[in-house]
């Protein structure tokens, strides 16, 4: 076990050396691309696009790493990226890491974060529910392989993470009350996620016409994740369409955003819903307003019963799949 380490606020020309630790563990199939180019990286840290700390030993070598990083509304931080070189494990290296990096989350002003612990990690799914609240699950968000090799034969299919929302202790920036219209499937579980986080709310029915012809949608692919995210920001008559097309394109794992300041998101979860979209969680202030995301996987490339061993995602995954 390497000694002496210290946690530190990483800075852009530590970025090789975080590139090296994500090398040494993952070999080259890491799921985020970012972690592999570290001149592309040093300039996100250097303009605050992502924020790093690192476990680092006495010849400065990273050799523990989580990031925060920012949607592109500024809503919920995501923290996650976590990676503890072999020779560093078994001292709660990356608890220590999380701890500096969720206190600088609430530096920032945000009273929140959310963070997606793997089916497979049952030490990590304990730890995320001391402090926060496991408010949805992705089946199929891992890919098959994120070690280099298949080690089993449960591995060779895609596997699942929570979604978990974690209110900080003292945030800077109280939470406010926002206005979010729910769709009637999922309002009674959408209200009580909302109790558990603490996350008041101002609670409207959404309504089940569509205000617009034009949906305002936003595709993004995550090649080597082989996932498709459709974010619709309003809803409109041509959405059934975008739908069918989405759920066409071949990657095995497909997600639908939802905001949930749209007055139609009912008639939209409804649409999706027809397209056999299935609930997969709720994402507190990820694009300023609240998102539903739905999603839908090939069960053939899936682990369809993920090891979880928390109740509250136990109880998703039942409702998820009846």
């Amino acid at each position: 076990m390497t000694k002496s380490l210290r946690i530190e606020r990483l800075r852009p020309e530590h970025a090789a050396q975080i590139v090296q630790c994500f090398h040494r563990v993952y070999g080259d199939s890491y799921a985020n691309v970012l972690f592999y180019k570290s001149e592309v990286l040093a300039e996100a840290i250097a303009d605050a696009a992502v924020c790093c700390v690192g476990a680092l030993n006495d010849e400065n070598q990273v050799l523990g790493h989580m990031a925060m990083t920012f949607g592109t509304s500024g809503g919920t931080p995501e923290l996650g990226n976590t990676v503890v070189d072999p020779t560093a494990r078994g001292a709660g290296v990356a608890w220590q890491v999380g701890a500096q990096l969720a206190a600088w989350c609430g530096e920032l002003g945000y009273s929140g974060f959310l963070h997606y612990p793997t089916s497979n990690h049952h030490i990590m799914q304990r730890q995320s529910v001391k402090k926060g609240f496991e408010t949805g699950l992705m089946l199929g968000y891992i890919p098959a392989e994120t070690d280099g090799k298949v080690q089993t034969t449960d591995q060779r299919l895609r596997q699942a993470a929570t979604i978990v929302y974690e209110p900080l202790d003292e945030p800077l920036a109280d939470p406010q009350a926002s206005t979010a219209y729910l769709p009637a499937d999922w309002a009674d579980l959408i209200r009580q996620l909302a109790r558990d986080c603490r996350l008041p709310r101002k609670w409207r029915d959404g309504m089940s016409d569509m205000p617009s012809a034009i949906s305002q949608a936003e595709l993004v692919d995550y090649p080597e994740r082989k996932l498709a995210r459709l974010t619709v920001l309003a809803v409109g008559e041509d959405l059934d369409g975008r739908l069918q097309d989405f759920a066409m394109s071949g990657q095995p794992c497909l997600q639908v955003d939802f905001l949930m300041n749209d007055t139609a998101i009912a008639a939209g979860v409804a649409l999706a819903a027809s397209r056999d979209f299935r609930f997969c969680g709720w994402l507190p202030g990820y694009r300023r307003s609240d998102v539903i995301r739905l999603q839908k996987v090939d069960p053939a490339l899936t682990d369809m019963n993920p090891q979880l061993v928390n109740p509250t995602a136990q109880a998703l995954l039942k409702r998820i799949l009846d």
